[in-house]
């Protein structure tokens, strides 16, 4: 009885997740200079254009991710995701496609989707103080 129980109870857990982590777009872990901010499954760091530097006022963090992923994709998943982590959505400043802009406690954040030629689409990350 308690062995039904729990594979019930593992069933209905599972079932209970958001559809866009039971589908292609989970995270995959997290960006290496940002402890809270998922890495898109698929995505992966390619070390060009990292850059970390602290100030008195707040970080400065640019880095660029890669992968097999279509760019709608991605801004999918970071729209659905980063609002559970505390970041709000500032639609009125994505002024270029492909653009996404998000505020959290004095910083801001963009994510900036570039499809290349060979399918594959680049994600930069960009967080700054506000």
């Amino acid at each position: 009885m308690t062995m039904r129980f729990a594979a019930l109870a593992f069933i209905l857990g599972f079932a209970m997740l958001p559809g866009h982590l039971l589908a292609e777009e989970r995270a995959a872990g997290y960006l290496d200079a940002v402890e809270d901010m998922p890495l898109m499954e698929g995505l992966h760091e390619t070390g060009d254009g990292g850059v970390v530097f602290d100030k008195p006022n707040g970080r400065i963090i640019r880095t660029v991710a890669k992968g097999n992923v279509a760019p709608a994709s991605v801004r999918r998943f970071y729209v659905e995701t980063l609002p559970q982590l505390g970041w709000k959505r500032q639609k009125k400043l994505e002024l270029i496609k492909d653009l996404l802009v998000f505020r959290r406690e004095g910083e801001r954040l963009e994510i900036q989707t570039v499809p290349e030629t060979d399918g594959a689409t680049e994600v930069r990350f960009s967080i700054e103080p506000e």
